[in-house]
């Protein structure tokens, strides 16, 4: 791996730390607005499909702002570093999407997948083998998510547990997904 991007790598895992940290402030208001450092814009992907759960969202893949993954307010799209491995590839391909307590947030059923369902991005499928709320995530858990590494998987990350009094998430459910063949052309 080249210099440059395991420097791209450290800084968007840093980022990822804080943004993993701080999603459940970003998702309590759907009207977040990026600062004018590092405008939210990307251009769109393949698109995410979890039938299970009714998932059928554009992927936009974003850059780090002020430290953090650069996540958007829209809910119902999903979101993916720009530099970081994409779906298929080998390695994990991170998906971050909002929940949002006045519905419908892309990521509002996130929770309710077990192993075994199906997912897709674009023409690569994935079979889903664990589902996790955790309450914490330290940095070097964060840092464990991503990987540039190993079989192509896809990791799936939202906030859940919101305590309606405060507005404040307290979990992350994370799903992780293995690749397990690739979709025919048109499929």
């Amino acid at each position: 791996m080249g210099r440059s991007r395991v420097r791209r790598l450290a800084v968007v895992l840093t980022a990822l730390v804080t943004m993993v940290a701080g999603l459940g402030v970003l998702v309590t208001s759907p009207s977040y607005s990026a600062s004018a450092e590092a405008p939210v814009t990307a251009r769109k992907a393949a698109r995410l499909h979890i039938p299970a759960i009714g998932v059928d969202a554009g992927i936009r893949r974003v850059g780090v702002r002020n430290g953090r993954l650069a996540v958007g307010g829209s809910v119902r799209d999903v979101y993916s570093w720009r530099h970081g491995v994409r779906p298929g590839q080998p390695g994990s391909a991170v998906l971050a999407g909002h929940t949002w307590s006045k519905g419908p947030g892309v990521f509002d059923r996130l929770g309710q997948l077990r192993p075994g369902n199906r997912i897709s991005v674009g023409i690569a499928a994935f079979k889903v083998t664990r589902v996790r709320r955790v309450s914490g995530l330290s940095p070097a858990a964060v840092r464990a998510l991503f990987s540039d590494r190993g079989r192509a998987r896809l990791v799936l990350i939202t906030c859940g547990d919101r305590n309606n009094t405060t507005g404040i998430y307290r979990t992350r459910i994370i799903v992780t997904a293995k690749k397990v063949r690739r979709l025919p052309a048109g499929g």
